[in-house]
């Protein structure tokens, strides 16, 4: 392989070709010189001559010097046995600049969104990751993201990241580099830091204050919608989805099995089971004095409408803020509700209520009873 750099470009003031002279390629009787160059090589393993317009970020060739670094580094690379044209070949290249090879990926995540293994809410997320991605990376070749690369990533998100939202945003990057591996992009998924995320504390309310809150609710069906949630301690993405289909007032039970994942409905709950629940007794005796509407099938409706995300939420704060109390609905009612639960009746029969795949997932709602720790003391005061 030896090559040369070239233009079709022709001198502006003579209409000549342009000529090398020595380590320039210009005019010699005007000494104008081209404005775009490219790379004219014969490449063995393709059998054939190809042309190289830009370098391996994609740049077009805006001089002769800039395309001879290039071809200096391609004769480099063909002696040492690691050439490879698509580095080079624009209608190659581009696809596998980062940004470029980023929205096909999240095309293809969208796809599998319309075929339900991702949920809208989760895209959303991935939407938001792929914008910091690509603000960093931008038209890097995927294949030269590295260990080095990913550290600088890591360091780039800065203090305006908590460990937990660093730990999401990267394990978003490896899903991606882990695709990019299966697909045959890049030969190897680069390494990763290891984020260290502190333990968790959620906030609680006892049970008489969550029941203060409940019954300070004068709206019959939004009490209710409250009341199922802290008592069966589902999700408030479950019981917006819930229709009278799923209650069986004959056996008091209750089939969870479908969630909203924002404003769409999923015909699964957001762990993949079907849980079937005895109902807590107020809450059956409540479900059985509500209206049902003639077309809706959901049990939380308005004027035939199932309860938005919005409206649940605006609903507790606006209740919980007429009484001095400061926590989100899913800690109010379902965190506060399984806390209470695990003193009652332990972790494995509450995790099975609940539908936790592991223990330790129980487990972290749980909160240490400390009138109980007192029995390990020798003298408990």
């Amino acid at each position: 392989m030896i090559g040369g750099v070239y233009t079709k470009e022709k001198c502006p003031v003579c209409g000549r070709r342009f000529e090398t002279i020595g380590d320039d390629l210009t005019c010699p009787k005007h000494h104008t010189r081209p404005k775009r160059c490219f790379i004219h090589l014969y490449v063995k393993s393709l059998g054939k001559y190809i042309n190289i317009y830009s370098d391996a970020r994609g740049i077009p060739f805006s001089s002769y010097e800039h395309a001879l670094r290039v071809l200096t580094k391609i004769r480099t690379e063909h002696d040492e046995g690691t050439f490879n044209p698509t580095r080079y070949v624009a209608q190659q290249l581009k696809p596998l600049q980062f940004k470029n090879w980023a929205a096909r990926w999240l095309d293809g995540r969208e796809k599998d969104k319309t075929m339900t293994a991702i949920s809208p809410s989760y895209f959303k997320e991935l939407k938001r990751f792929v914008r910091i991605f690509v603000d960093f990376f931008g038209d890097t070749d995927i294949r030269d993201i590295g260990n080095r690369q990913i550290v600088d990533f890591y360091r780039s998100l800065g203090a305006g990241y908590s460990a937990k939202s660093q730990s999401n945003v990267l394990s978003c990057l490896h899903k991606m580099l882990c695709d990019a591996q299966d697909y045959g992009d890049i030969g190897l998924v680069p390494k990763f830091p290891k984020v260290d995320i502190a333990e968790r504390d959620f906030d609680i309310i006892d049970l008489d204050t969550q029941d203060e809150i409940i019954n300070s609710v004068t709206d019959a069906t939004d009490k209710t919608y409250l009341l199922f949630t802290a008592r069966q301690m589902v999700r408030p993405s479950e019981t917006r989805a819930l229709y009278w289909s799923d209650l069986d007032f004959k056996h008091g039970r209750v089939k969870i099995h479908r969630h909203f994942s924002l404003q769409e409905i999923k015909p699964t709950t957001k762990s993949k089971r079907i849980k079937i629940l005895p109902l807590d007794g107020q809450v059956r005796e409540a479900l059985m004095k509500l209206p049902r509407h003639i077309t809706c099938p959901f049990v939380f409706q308005k004027n035939g409408k199932c309860y938005s995300e919005s409206y649940a939420r605006k609903l507790w704060n606006k209740t919980c803020a007429k009484l001095g109390v400061k926590i989100s609905l899913y800690q109010g009612t379902r965190h506060s509700s399984i806390t209470a639960a695990v003193e009652r009746a332990g972790y494995d029969d509450v995790q099975e209520f609940v539908g936790h795949t592991r223990r330790e997932m129980t487990k972290r709602y749980g909160k240490p009873n400390v009138d109980r720790l007192k029995r390990v003391l020798r003298d408990d005061g």
